[in-house]
């Protein structure tokens, strides 16, 4: 476990694209019985799904700017702007370096991405974490995928589970505060979720067109799951001298509802002590986790798990005191496609 003295969340803000579609819809292309049996096992009615021409960053500059505004943080004030993602803009360059310039952040700020996905928000805070520590005051953290553009029509594993988000979170110095994580990588399953291979030639021409379809063996994903993330937060817990009962909150990565329960279980967690927000949103990858911390209203935020799991392999659980955190509501934003 790695402990970072004098850090928090100061907010969390969230976009997502206006269009959604429901589950139920797509009985005429997979039948009622089917549609009804993915959706009771995956816990998806609907997800919000991007036009063609509004990318990951589009939906992250939204919650950036809405969190910039509420927050009351000037753009100036802000030293970093890590961008986490598997759907950037274009393969060069670093989609960061565009939303630096696009929020009017200073260019004296760093500027990078990560290419994480389902773990990428918890990698992030730690990253951002770290550079707090360095002795920066502010870290901009936005966390966002379009997966629905890498989603092959037809693919039963795929279609009716991944949705799109973009999201932005104020990591800040705070005296009073820490976080403690526990990360780990598996990459020899790395083909377990995976895009490997370019939908078309033109892949390289601009804005969110270098996507490849994903590739994902549910069973084996599954099995992962259960296997390490446990583990992971049972041995967070022990090293922090917790036990599941003092846990106020788990935000788990929403991977599916099945998946959810089963985890909930291992580590003796309620129901109510885990949030879930799938059923409206769908799987968002990295997203996943702020998004739902500002889909869900909780009485208690001191005692408050965050983890992330999936694609690379890779996991990663943060214990925080999120009391002095804002959670701004969920912006849907409605861009004109031709932008």
């Amino acid at each position: 476990m790695l402990s970072i003295q004098h850090v928090g969340i100061s907010a969390v803000a969230a976009s997502v694209p206006k269009k959604y579609v429901k589950n139920h819809d797509l009985s005429v292309a997979y039948g009622e019985s089917e549609v009804n049996k993915l959706i009771s096992t995956i816990g998806v009615e609907q997800r919000h799904i991007s036009e063609p021409t509004v990318t990951s960053a589009d939906l992250c500059l939204d919650a950036a700017m809405n969190l910039i505004s509420q927050a009351k943080i000037a753009a100036e004030d802000i030293q970093a702007v890590v961008f986490v993602s598997q759907t950037s803009d274009y393969q060069l360059p670093a989609t960061a370096c565009i939303l630096q310039d696009k929020l009017n952040i200073p260019t004296t700020a760093l500027a990078f991405d990560i290419n994480m996905g389902c773990s990428g928000y918890v990698y992030g805070l730690q990253v951002a974490a770290s550079l707090i520590h360095s002795g920066m005051k502010s870290i901009l953290l936005l966390v966002g995928d379009t997966i629905s553009k890498l989603v092959k029509p037809g693919d039963r594993s795929t279609e009716l589970l991944f949705g799109d988000a973009g999201t932005a979170t104020l990591v800040s110095y705070m005296p009073d505060s820490k976080m403690s994580f526990k990360l780990g990588t598996d990459g020899s399953g790395y083909k377990n979720i995976i895009a490997k291979a370019p939908i078309s030639k033109n892949s390289l021409i601009g804005r969110a067109d270098n996507y490849s379809y994903l590739e994902m063996d549910g069973g084996e994903v599954f099995s992962f799951t259960l296997k390490v993330v446990p583990r992971l937060v049972n041995d967070l817990l022990k090293d922090l001298e917790l036990t599941a009962d003092k846990i106020d909150n788990c935000f788990y990565h929403q991977a599916n509802h099945f998946m959810l329960k089963h985890l909930s279980k291992k580590s003796k967690f309620e129901s109510k002590q885990v949030p879930i927000s799938i059923d409206k949103y769908g799987n968002t990858s990295g997203a996943s986790i702020p998004l739902t911390l500002c889909a869900t209203k909780r009485e208690s935020y001191r005692n408050t798990l965050l983890v992330g799991f999936g694609v690379g392999l890779s996991w990663g659980a943060i214990h925080c005191d999120l009391t002095q955190t804002m959670f701004l509501p969920i912006n849907e934003l409605d861009l004109d496609d031709g932008k």
